[in-house]
């Protein structure tokens, strides 16, 4: 290459490493400038001083170390080498590097040592944990550690004795290099292959090599707490590992410190053969294959698998109770929960006198009818002024306290959501870089609606209604107070925006159109202007970047690779930036330690918007804790569908540790502490300075109970717990092990794919909560293996005191459906046969809400809502509107427009000892029904509920007719699972048929 050629290629490498350089120094800025806005800078100045820290100590070690080996191998190279081909060959490189040693040796090992550091600054949490980070005050029961050591301090160790491996080998291979290149190795030729200086050197860093894999097998032995048990499948060492591979880890130590040994002696020459080094290092892998894997195989396949149970079981026990405690499930309570076959329906019936007398029923009388994954079309629909303003597609549940019109103080539940602005529905003209990050910044309003009542199908809307219609509701349309409506930080709206203006110019936000009626009085806001049919206004907070000055102005152009920050007349001097507006990862980037609830829920606070987002510590590194996949755990029907999927990540100990508050005006963060206990919380907190989060014990003071009043069971965290609860309620290991009681987590009903039914919020009184309501995340689960029947009912709340409670009811003496099962005998009576038939003639589809279950008395009310979505005009939009409310309870179905309505269908089947239809199912729909509603419980549940025909002491005729109602059934199902809607139609035409014939052939029959 020519010198001019040299020149520019050295002219190019230099641009880019500078551009490089210049792009970190840049995101390294306005990263600053962020954290600064959010006053969150202690976060980032410690997670980057300790990065460039461990950078520059690893780095500098490893060169060190690199350089020391490169240095002694060519200070003691031969004077002279071999006049063979070999060394023949090698003669350029030797007269390239010999000239400037020090250079190429200074050279190799900065490069070695930039590696080295770029991989140790990864581990700045490990660090900072093991520096930090205390004891959980709960020790493995097997080699008697703290929890702490485990996840705090070995995951270091670990990674020190992995750099020291890096560091030998690296000091072997350039050592190797070295003495091979100055012919102090060679392969060929006569006389001795190897210097003594060579043979000393390395075989001291062989016998290193070997010290440290004896204080790796030392360590490694804790490891076998956390790795999974091969015959059981879950986290823990057992028999085999604890005894076994325990013992073979103990002899690895003294043999690779003998074997260590005999290199070092080989090293001072005492023999020159390599005999034995070559001896020494057999013995070492001879052993770990003899005691390491054959041993163990042999213990494992001949002792423990013939007797499971009475050699796992100790071990299993110890997985048991570690797993409860690393979720929060140690103080789980499971009660019976006894209910009769056929409960007095009755009790299901709350009358105006009962509410007058005192004597209603809590459960009842809040029963959601209103599901917020369906409805999020209509509150779209019927709340959206303008096409870009838009809902979330799941909104939320919330509870609020407001004064009726009698004076009284109620407390009840509403789907709540927010007037997000939706950039991917601004239209071409809107999506102008100045329109969209100057004009169209922010949503508008708070909006809530009544979960208990509909308004002729319709939301019922009590808050933040942009409408001058009041509709049919019974609560008023004004009862949740909102000062500050604009939404600047949410779900909906990750794009930057540019906001502020001087004193003196006019508000160019848009906010609202005004040719519509408000339930909010905002009119009055000094910061607002009317222009022609919209109202306009300018972001007051102070949660932005400042870019009023050049000098960021030019760092946010670089960093958003947009030349208009430097070229827009709309920047001024009291612009701000905002961004990083999704709340979710804005709480992420505050607190980077935390996994972020998958749903975050608005709520008002003091008339403030506000999003509340549960933080969870977790880790995986727990002894004797079972392990679990968070995504999967968390996945349900709402998974990606308005709530977030959470990263593939495994764990096996969690906490529901912080309360994230995101302001969602000025998109300030306030972190409060909510697991006192947390050793994972209290480390992060000390590294950030210990005044990261807002103590636990400042929430008990009245400015925060209206904050705290809105705290709910994480959903996360429950679905976590619900996950585990299938083999983890048993508290017996044999029981366990075998996996008899094992439970499922249901499929939901209401979708034709296969996905796990959805927890749900509902403000209730469970048994042994006596008259009190809790607002409590409520799941079910069915037998593994019998997908009809109930097994459980799962509960989650706080209670008085804001303590975490988690219940679990069995459900025994009763035959109780499971959901899916429930599902299937609603729509197999004929009242809704016949609407789907109407619904499907007519062209509108059907969807099914959430299906509750729900223990109310001494049975379980199931409540199924039916939504038929019709075309919103002029749109094409198909709007959700509930039309029918199906319940079970004893076996009875109640099908009708209102809740009430079909309670009164079940309390008349009841009095009248009319065949419930879940006998009718079960081919039973010949026998009386019993003298006596209440049955005496018995021990277990009765097997679930089967589809086989009537006895056969029936006439030919009608057991014809229940034979083909039963297969018209079981081709509509299949249909309406994955069916087209023509086959849908003639399977809904066969069945409805069919029942015809059934009730002919049954009137025939008297």
């Amino acid at each position: 290459m020519s010198r001019r050629g040299r020149y520019v290629l050295i002219l190019l490498v230099g641009a880019i490493v500078l551009l490089s350089v210049l792009g970190w120094l840049v995101s390294l800025r306005t990263d600053y400038l962020w954290y600064d806005s959010v006053d969150f800078t202690t976060v980032f100045a410690t997670m980057m001083w300790t990065r460039l820290g461990l950078f520059g100590v690893f780095a500098l070690a490893m060169a060190a170390w690199t350089g020391l080996n490169l240095f002694l191998a060519y200070r003691f190279r031969p004077d002279t080498w071999p006049a063979t081909s070999e060394q023949e060959g090698l003669e350029r490189y030797r007269e390239l590097i010999s000239p400037k040693a020090g250079w190429w040796i200074g050279g190799v090992a900065a490069v070695v040592g930039v590696f080295a550091g770029m991989s140790a600054q990864g581990r700045w949490e490990t660090w900072l944990l093991f520096r930090e980070g205390g004891s959980f005050g709960w020790e493995d029961p097997v080699l008697g550690m703290d929890a702490g050591f485990y996840v705090f301090r070995l995951p270091f160790w670990e990674f020190l004795i992995g750099f020291g491996f890096a560091a030998v080998v690296v000091g072997i291979l350039a050592s190797l290099s070295a003495y091979y290149l100055y012919g102090a190795l060679r392969f060929s030729g006569s006389g001795d292959r190897m210097t003594n200086v060579a043979r000393i050197h390395l075989s001291v860093l062989v016998a290193l090599f070997l010290g440290l894999k004896a204080v790796a097998y030392y360590f490694d032995r804790f490891n076998f707490t956390t790795q999974e048990n091969q015959v059981t499948g879950i986290v823990g060492g057992g028999y085999t590992e604890m005894t076994a591979l325990m013992n073979a880890k103990n002899a690895l130590i003294w043999v690779s410190v003998i074997a260590a040994v005999v290199i070092l002696v080989f090293s001072w020459g005492f023999t020159r053969s390599l005999a034995l080094p070559a001896a020494a290092l057999g013995l070492v892998v001879v052993t770990a294959i003899a005691a390491g894997g054959i041993y163990p195989a042999v213990v494992r396949n001949f002792q423990v698998e013939p007797n499971r149970p009475q050699r796992e079981g100790p071990y299993a026990q110890h997985t048991i109770d570690g797993t409860r405690y690393a979720y929060g499930m140690e103080d789980l309570e499971i009660s019976t929960y006894a209910v009769d076959s056929r409960p007095d329906a009755e009790q299901i019936k709350v009358t105006d006198e009962d509410r007058a007398a005192g004597e209603g029923n809590a459960t009842i009388e809040n029963v959601r009818l209103i599901d917020p994954f369906v409805v999020s079309d209509a509150f779209t629909q019927a709340q959206q002024p303008r096409s870009f303003y838009d809902f979330n597609e799941k909104l939320d549940i919330d509870r609020y306290t407001y004064t009726d019109a009698n004076g009284n103080e109620v407390t009840e539940d509403f789907v709540v959501g927010l007037r997000e602005l939706n950039p991917s529905q601004l239209t071409a003209e809107q999506q102008d870089w100045t329109v969209t990050h100057t004009v169209y910044t922010h949503g508008w309003g708070f909006v809530s609606a009544s979960t208990t009542e509909s308004d002729n199908g319709a939301p019922c809307f009590t808050s933040g209604v942009l409408s001058d219609d009041p509709g049919n509701c019974r609560i008023g349309n004004n009862i949740i107070d909102v000062d500050q409506p604009q939404v600047y930080y949410g779900l909906l709206n990750n794009e930057y925006a540019i906001v502020g203006i001087p004193d003196d110019e006019t508000p160019r936000e848009y906010d609202r159109p005004i040719d519509v009626a408000v339930s909010d009085d905002d009119s009055e806001e000094e910061d607002a202007e009317e222009i022609g049919d919209d109202r306009y206004t300018t972001y007051e907070g102070g949660g932005g970047v400042d870019i009023g000055s050049i000098g960021n102005r030019l760092l946010y152009a670089w960093e958003f690779q947009e030349p208009r920050f430097l070229l827009s007349d709309q920047i001024n001097s009291e612009s701000q930036l905002l961004y990083n507006r999704n709340i979710r990862d804005r709480v992420q980037a505050v607190a980077p330690f935390l996994t972020v609830e998958a749903d975050p829920y608005p709520a008002v606070v003091d008339g403030k918007i506000v999003w509340i987002v549960d933080g969870y510590t977790t880790t995986n590194a727990f002894p004797y804790s079972d392990r679990i996949n968070i995504a999967n755990a968390t996945n349900d029907t709402y998974s990606g569908q308005g709530v977030a999927n959470q990263a593939a990540e495994e764990i096996n100990y969690i906490r529901s540790s912080v309360k994230a508050v995101v302001n969602a005006y000025d998109g300030s963060v306030v972190l409060y502490e909510w697991d006192e206990q947390d050793p994972i919380l209290k480390a992060w907190n000390a590294i950030y300075g210990g005044d990261l989060v807002v103590p636990k014990a400042d929430l008990a003071g009245e400015e925060y109970d209206e904050l705290v009043s809105h705290f709910r069971y994480p959903q996360d965290l429950f679905k976590v717990q619900r996950s585990l609860l299938q083999r983890y309620h048993v508290s017996e290991s044999r029981t366990f092990i075998e996996g008899g009681e094992a439970w499922a987590i249901p499929e939901d009903p209401s979708q034709p794919q296969s996905v796990s039914q959805p927890p749900y919020y509902v403000y209730a009184s469970y048994p042994d909560q006596g008259d009190d309501a809790y607002f409590q995340l409520t799941g079910t689960f069915t037998p593994r293996n019998r997908e009809n029947a109930l097994a459980s009912l799962m509960s989650g709340y706080y209670d008085e005191n804001g303590d975490p409670q988690l219940k679990v009811y069995d459900v025994v003496g009763g035959d109780d459906q499971s959901v899916r099962q429930i599902h299937q005998i609603i729509t197999s009576t004929p009242e809704v046969v016949t609407t789907l038939r109407d619904a499907q003639q007519a062209g509108t589809t059907v969807e099914w809400g959430n299906l509750l279950a729900l223990p109310v008395g001494n049975g379980i009310l199931y409540l199924e809502p039916m939504y038929l979505r019709r075309q919103a005009g002029g749109q094409g939009e198909e709007l959700p509107r509930l039309t029918n409310v199906a319940i079970s309870y004893g076996g009875y179905v109640g099908f009708a427009p209102t809740f009430d309505a079909a309670v009164d269908m079940v309390v008349e089947k009841y009095l009248a000892g009319a065949t419930p239809e879940a006998e009718l199912e079960e081919g039973e729909g010949e026998e009386e029904a019993p003298d006596d509603s209440t049955e005496t419980p018995t021990d277990e549940p009765t097997e679930a509920p089967t589809t086989e025909a009537p006895a056969p002491t029936d006439p030919p005729e009608l057991e014809a007719a229940y034979e083909a109602v039963e297969q018209a059934r079981a081709d509509y199902l299949e249909a309406e699972a994955s069916g087209t809607n023509a086959e849908r139609g003639a399977a809904l035409d066969a069945l409805l048929l069919a029942l015809d014939q059934l009730e002919q052939a049954r009137e025939a029959a008297g």
